[in-house]
């Protein structure tokens, strides 16, 4: 620990958008004159310290994947895409493999994971993922929970009600050392793995500690089309955001 080497970063962007009722998958909807997914490209190649950045989205929709990238940020020689699997776990290490054939990594090179439909990261967000990871082998961004969480075990009756104080939600970037994320998957039975929702609950599954930075309540996961509504028309804040970080 106390270094971060090399920063790569991934954009998840193989996932159907069955909720959004579209026949194109939601990340490459327009959200502002350009698709969903190129406000997390652009976002996290202004951050200088990313050296690539590689893209995993399906077969199907590799080829437009590629056409919007060319179009929207021209012959970045830090981007690459790579053919995306099955699930959000497959596609993810097709581009964990395609990252480790391309290059040489170190233990404190790092990975920064993230959503290609979460197209409000902030550049602060980003940085403070990289500070921390200085200091662990997973970071994950996170918000307070607003609202009272409660349980039911049934559907019908709660069942507990936990402190709410002690309870958050998961964002994206998340950070990790990318030998420590490839070998919590190794240790992971195919059981446990048919279980996960996201990336950090690998290494939670595998006993690991967890660091948390603060996100931001407008960096949210744009799913239905309430939230492309939502988001159109807060994209002039978030914008104004960014260029204040």
């Amino acid at each position: 620990m106390g270094t971060v080497g090399k920063v790569y970063a991934v954009i998840l962007a193989g996932g159907s958008g069955t909720r959004m009722h579209s026949a194109m998958p939601k990340q490459f909807l327009h959200l502002g004159g350009m698709p969903i997914f190129i406000h997390s490209v652009k976002t996290l190649l202004a951050q200088e310290r990313v050296c690539q950045l590689w893209i995993g989205s399906n077969g199907d929709w590799l080829e437009l994947a590629k056409e919007q990238v060319a179009e929207f940020c021209g012959d970045d020689a830090r981007i690459h895409l790579c053919e995306g699997g099955a699930d959000r776990e497959g596609t993810l290490l097709n581009t964990l493999s395609a990252i480790c054939q391309n290059n040489t990594i170190e233990d404190d090179d790092i990975v920064l994971i993230h959503d290609a439909v979460r197209p409000f990261a902030t550049q602060r967000i980003i940085r403070d993922v990289i500070h921390e990871m200085q200091f662990c082998d997973v970071c994950n961004t996170v918000i307070p929970v607003n609202d009272t969480i409660v349980q039911s075990a049934d559907g019908q009756v709660i069942s507990g009600m936990p402190r709410r104080s002690e309870l958050f939600a998961g964002q994206s970037p998340q950070g990790f050392r990318i030998h420590a994320l490839l070998n919590a998957f190794e240790n992971l039975d195919a059981e446990t793995r048919k279980q996960l929702t996201e990336t950090t609950m690998v290494c939670y599954k595998s006993g690991m500690p967890i660091h948390i930075v603060r996100g931001e309540f407008f960096n949210f996961k744009i799913t239905t089309p309430y939230d492309l509504e939502v988001a159109s028309h807060i994209l002039d804040f978030v914008e104004e955001q960014k260029r204040s970080d």
